[in-house]
């Protein structure tokens, strides 16, 4: 009988990431010999991969490194490295879903349970800043024109991209700190929503409420103001202030900033 036809570029590198990452493979059969045996190849490969990815989800979670420490930090990217096999070249998007490896490791949550949280904080941190920064540009004379007849009517532009989510632990304030150096004491059973963009001068991270993130929600999703309820209005006028908004819409004809 003939040898086997020989296996596609693609069907190889199949078989060598699946070698990567401890899974059943032919790979080895494939690798030439010559001082050092096939799997003992794969081995160094594997290793040297292990670190590239290693050190790209280190760039991305910086803070979640600085709160577990090296040691446990390797584990963890190790851990993710392994389950999450990177789909592409580019490793620009490398690192989604190092939250759930965060969220899977029962020991690591018992000793610091914000630490999913402050996972996620980091991973939209890093999407905003893959965008072009966001200059601030509302309309501020506009608000002279606001009537209690005609807010209801208003829908605000929000600026984007702009992200935000409610966590159950002060990550927001908990990043700032650790990205400032400037440790202060911090109350680490207080609930925090958080608002992400990315400004000219750097990363906004704005710890806030679930009634500001609700109300962007609103906002984004094009509703007005009439749909608000008292708690998001009454913080309004501070996301106003903090600019998270560029336009509004809805004012009488000739004042509205379109």
């Amino acid at each position: 009988m003939g040898s086997p036809p020989p296996k596609s570029l693609h069907h190889l590198q199949l078989d060598f990431a699946d070698a990567l990452h401890y899974r059943p493979s032919p790979a080895s059969e494939t690798v030439a010999t010559g001082q050092f045996t096939p799997e003992q190849l794969i081995q160094i490969y594997r290793n040297n991969f292990i670190i590239s990815l290693s050190e790209v989800l280190e760039a991305t979670y910086p803070c979640c490194k600085a709160v577990v420490g090296d040691e446990c930090f390797a584990q963890l990217t190790r851990q993710h490295v392994l389950t999450h096999p990177l789909g592409e070249g580019n490793v620009t998007d490398y690192g989604e879903g190092f939250v759930d490896t965060v969220s899977d490791q029962p020991s690591v949550i018992e000793a610091v349970p914000y630490l999913a949280e402050l996972a996620q904080l980091e991973w939209l941190v890093d999407r905003a800043s893959q965008h072009v920064a966001i200059t601030p540009d509302f309309p501020f004379e506009q608000l002279a024109q606001i009537t209690e007849d005609n807010l209801g009517l208003l829908t605000l532009e929000v600026a984007e991209p702009t992200y935000s989510f409610d966590a159950h632990y002060p990550v927001a304030s908990l990043w700032q700190m650790i990205t400032d150096e400037q440790i202060e004491p911090i109350d680490m059973n207080q609930p925090e929503s958080v608002i992400i963009q990315h400004r000219p001068q750097g990363m906004l991270v704005v710890a806030t409420t679930t009634a500001a993130t609700a109300l962007l929600r609103l906002c984004q999703q094009g509703r007005t103001l009439g749909d608000a309820d008292g708690a998001m209005l009454a913080i309004l006028g501070e996301l106003i202030q903090q600019q998270l908004f560029t336009r509004i819409h809805g004012l009488p004809e000739g004042e509205c900033a379109c």
